[in-house]
């Protein structure tokens, strides 16, 4: 199976209570292992940042729907290509919220190696175009 990943940035259409967030979560980690995509989300008090991966039909459609999605408001890809592993492999959907502490091993810190992680996916995706 080829791998594709591509990580965006929107803003939030609406500030989403916990229970809405929760309700979302769920769906979309579901959804997720049945079109084998993973990936993180990190959700800021103003932003989204995302990195889904997985089969690239599944990729581009998921995209497809996000921006369609009234949750969202100007989204925009930040880096996307083929890739031979992924990034995130046992996460349906890794979740940080800034504002949010919980003992969940799912939940992530803006230090911790996964967020890191993924801002260095982005570094080098922009370093790449840059030497084109």
């Amino acid at each position: 199976m080829k791998l594709y990943y591509l990580v965006y940035t929107s803003t939030p259409g609406k500030r989403l209570t916990e229970a809405e967030m929760q309700n979302l979560l769920e769906v979309s980690r579901e959804a997720n292992r049945r079109f084998e995509v993973t990936g993180l989300l990190l959700c800021l008090t103003d932003s989204y940042i995302q990195l889904i991966e997985g089969p690239k039909a599944h990729i581009e459609q998921l995209y497809k729907n996000i921006q369609r999605d009234q949750r969202h408001f100007r989204v925009t890809t930040l880096c996307e290509g083929a890739i031979t592993s992924r990034h995130y492999p046992g996460w349906a959907m890794a979740y940080q919220k800034q504002d949010i502490t919980s003992t969940s091993s799912a939940d992530l810190s803006l230090v911790d190696e996964q967020v890191l992680q993924l801002f260095d996916i982005i570094d080098q995706s922009s370093k790449s175009h840059l030497s084109i």
